[in-house]
């Protein structure tokens, strides 16, 4: 008894480092478990880098990019998922840097490729909701950058913005949106020069960036200021023209502002769009032309251009609620408003061709959902736009990818490269041959999650 319970003892080591062997050799031949690979696409990476052929793009189980390169530098893992692209391409997840989100924007905006959006104002506490429903995975949706509530004030200021009268009123409004860990704070026109000084101090001392949509500020005194971001192409008129005194007036009613800095835009001489972009330049200042507003605007009673349109990822109810006669109404447009607005689009895009020429930092944002703007769809209509403008498909796709992120400094998005995270696109044509050919999407990653477009579709709400 003795004896063999002595053996027993002596053979207990030798089996347990057969046992612990055979487990690191079975776990040796699955190293790549968890990882997918996607194999064969051409990869645009959005670095500025060009494209590389038959790439490999590896991504780990937290949702991150392991390894991305040529097929002969990335070693795929024995075990890795195989996802194989031969003769796709593929790009980083698009930024959207100006959005109005709602809940049933969310999976429209991803079956687009967009998968990170700037929101520049949407109601507070749905939009915090949102941001806390989506980071913890429990509804589908790009991720979002969100300002709260813009911050605005006068006459003109209306739902869902936060209205402010006083410079301590426009302070706090900058301390709730930094406890809410906002990614910046949104002014609107009916901001002025007092209430944004205030704003700008107290922004400056909690380091929260500042946007905005300026009206009775122009946007050189906006970015001697501080202010960081310049949305719509808001405030250039009243830079540029030699007596802006009545265009900062009429910003206290913001469709009559918005309607006569819209008619400037066509007075204005390509020295003064030279002078005024080179001094924005210097300041560093980024802007989001959102031309797809402009354009629309131009069109708004244009039945032929409308139908032009892609609103399929627009529920009739939502549709219904745009409302667009009451919209012409409100804004009290009529036939000449029109033929004014189309003679200063073209002046328009002139300044963006000369802001980006000067090196100034242009990104792509679409203004959805705002009527007659789709979520998705819509920011494909701004890359055509910003390529009709002068740009190349390649900065285009640069301003909706690289300089969105340098926009909200996010260095985790905007490209597909080792350690950013997983959120690309895949598509069936280059986007570089063509700029339409970003509407092409078969598939998009979010998350380090890959659904096809039919599948995010397919998760659409219809309210």
């Amino acid at each position: 008894m003795t004896r063999q319970r002595k053996g027993t003892l002596q053979k207990a080591p030798f089996l347990f480092v057969v046992f612990a062997g055979v487990a690191w050799l079975l776990s040796g031949c699955n190293p790549g478990k968890g990882t997918v690979a996607y194999l064969g696409a051409t990869l645009w990476d959005g670095t500025g880098a060009p494209p590389v052929a038959n790439a490999v793009v590896l991504v780990d189980q937290s949702g991150h990019i392991e390894r991305a390169g040529p097929r002969d530098s990335v070693r795929v893992p024995r075990g890795a998922a195989l996802v194989h692209l031969n003769g796709k391409w593929i790009i980083p997840g698009l930024i959207d840097a100006r959005t109005h989100t709602a809940r049933w924007t969310l999976t429209r905006f991803l079956a687009y490729g967009v998968t990170s959006v700037r929101d520049a104002g949407s109601p507070q506490d749905s939009i915090l909701a949102l941001r806390r429903a989506t980071s913890l995975g429990s509804v589908v949706g790009p991720r979002l950058y969100v300002s709260g509530a813009a911050i605005d004030a006068g006459p003109g200021a209306s739902p869902p913005a936060l209205v402010v009268q006083t410079t301590e009123e426009a302070r706090k409004a900058v301390d709730t949106r930094t406890l809410a860990d906002a990614a910046q704070a949104m002014v609107n026109p009916g901001i002025d020069t007092s209430l944004l000084a205030a704003v700008m101090d107290e922004a400056s001392a909690v380091q929260l960036p500042v946007a905005a949509l300026l009206g009775k500020v122009d946007a050189v005194r906006a970015t001697h200021m501080g202010v960081r971001a310049i949305d719509g192409l808001t405030g250039i008129v009243e830079a540029t023209v030699a007596n802006p005194a009545p265009y900062l007036k009429a910003h206290d009613d913001f469709y009559q502002g918005w309607n006569l800095a819209e008619r400037g835009w066509a007075g204005l001489d390509s020295a003064g769009l030279e002078r005024t972009a080179k001094t924005l330049t210097r300041s560093g200042v980024a802007i989001i032309p959102a031309l797809g507003w402009h354009q629309l605007w131009a069109h708004l009673e244009d039945s032929t251009y409308l139908t032009t349109l892609d609103l399929e990822g627009v529920p009739p109810s939502v549709q219904d609620a745009w409302d667009v006669p009451d919209l012409i109404a409100r804004a009290r447009l009529g036939y000449d408003d029109y033929l004014a607005f189309r003679k200063s689009r073209p002046v328009q895009d002139r300044f963006v061709r000369i802001f980006r020429r000067l090196g100034g930092l242009v990104a792509a944002g679409s203004d959805a959902a705002n009527p007659l703007l789709a979520p998705g769809a819509a920011l494909h209509d701004e890359l055509a736009l910003l390529v009709a403008a002068g740009l190349t498909p390649r900065e285009a796709l640069l301003a909706a990818t690289k300089s969105g992120a340098r926009l909200l400094r996010a260095d985790s998005i905007g490209a597909v490269r080792e350690g950013a995270v997983a959120d690309f696109v895949i598509l069936s044509a280059s986007p570089l041959e063509s700029i339409g050919n970003s509407r092409k999407i078969e598939g998009v990653v979010s998350r380090g999650v890959y659904r096809t477009e039919a599948q995010l579709r397919a998760l659409w709400p219809h309210p």
